[in-house]
């Protein structure tokens, strides 16, 4: 399918629904248009296809007019503004280079020398340049979109902690100061809480996303998830629920399936799903107490492939997903990446679209078995 044949084939599928008003729906019971979906970072890559650059995104004013129109062509309804992988640690004292195309990085690393905790104090999000300017635009968002829901994200505390010390010096620490290591994992914790409490303090309740990619199977040993990882993420998590009496969502990058039995115990709504796994194995171990997100591969897929090949992606891990017991949101298994064309954007929801028409959670839609 090309462009032109793709862009006819949507106006075949039209949504009835406004992503708000769907995701309420499916997860009430109710049937719905088509499932809920989510690509990760959209405002990203609809901006940079609208002709801003990567980091011309970030600024408001511009993220304003990247809303208003994915919002009016997608009926996509949302706005969120929270703190990257590395965002806390440049609000604590690390440094970093952002260029104009590419992903930010860290240029210098605020416990480089060695993990000294007097040199972190839990920032105030109302006095910190980097946290005052994010709620700022907060501010700026809700005051423009005030029907749309709002919602943040942050890192958990192990990649918090590695924005903060570099990861290989970090994962030598674990050996040889185990103590420090777990203090700087708790005020990781405690730090984010600060944002979280400031968040909900300006605009009440919200869902938040948490992405601990540090945490994965490929970085960590199952003793030093045990030890290291699951006692600050349990608190982080179920810290973020009794604050707003809201689950979070969490994803963690790269291989979990070593977590997915524990990760059932966790004050989480959903478990967001990398691609590197088969979605319907993580299906089977998580769909009696958790909802499934994931998993269409950003890279190969969503920047690399063809309209055609985004769609067969999407059809797949419908057949996969959708009937998890606890509910199935179609998603990128990752964000997506800088430099993916609008067409498949277009592809992605218009399988969507087309797959899953009529969803009721728990079932598997009758459009993807035709």
């Amino acid at each position: 399918m090309n462009k032109e044949e793709l862009k006819k084939e949507m106006e075949n599928y039209r949504p009835e629904m406004t992503s708000n008003q769907r995701l309420k729906a499916y997860f009430d019971g109710q049937r719905v248009d088509h499932l809920p979906f989510n690509i990760m970072s959209l405002d990203v890559v609809y901006g940079m296809n609208m002709g801003y650059s990567l980091k011309e995104t970030a600024d408001v004013d511009n993220l304003i007019k990247i809303i208003e129109k994915r919002s009016d062509e997608y009926k996509i309804c949302g706005i969120s503004e929270g703190l990257n992988l590395r965002a806390m640690g440049y609000a604590l004292g690390t440094t970093g280079v952002f260029p104009e195309d590419d992903t930010d990085h860290v240029d210098h690393y605020l416990l480089d020398e060695k993990l000294d905790m007097d040199l972190l104090e839990i920032p105030d999000p109302y006095t910190n340049t980097i946290l005052k300017a994010k709620l700022e635009n907060a501010r700026k968002l809700r005051e423009r979109f005030p029907d749309h829901p709002i919602s943040t994200f942050v890192a958990g505390p192990m990649s918090t902690a590695v924005a903060l010390r570099p990861i290989s010096k970090f994962l030598r620490d674990f050996r040889k100061n185990p103590d420090g290591v777990k203090e700087l994992l708790n005020f990781c914790v405690r730090a984010n809480m600060a944002w979280a409490s400031a968040f909900k303090e300006e605009f009440g309740p919200v869902k938040i996303m948490i992405a601990d990619p540090v945490a994965c199977d490929d970085i960590l040993s199952p003793k030093q998830v045990e030890e290291f990882s699951y006692p600050y993420l349990k608190k982080m998590v179920s810290s973020l629920y009794k604050l707003n009496t809201i689950k979070p969502d969490l994803h963690i990058c790269g291989h979990t399936s070593r977590q997915w039995e524990d990760l059932k115990e966790f004050d989480i709504e959903a478990f967001s799903v990398d691609n590197c796994h088969d979605l319907a194995e993580c299906k089977q171990d998580i769909e009696e107490k958790l909802a499934l997100i994931g998993n269409v591969p950003p890279v190969e897929v969503m920047r690399n492939g063809s309209i055609d090949d985004v769609i067969e992606a999407v059809k797949t891990c419908i057949k996969k997903g959708a009937d998890n017991k606890n509910g199935y949101i179609c998603a990128t298994g990752c964000g997506t990446p800088a430099g993916t064309p609008k067409e498949n954007i277009d592809a992605f929801i218009y399988a969507v679209r087309k797959y899953s028409k009529d969803a009721v959670i728990g079932q598997m839609p009758e459009a993807v078995c035709q």
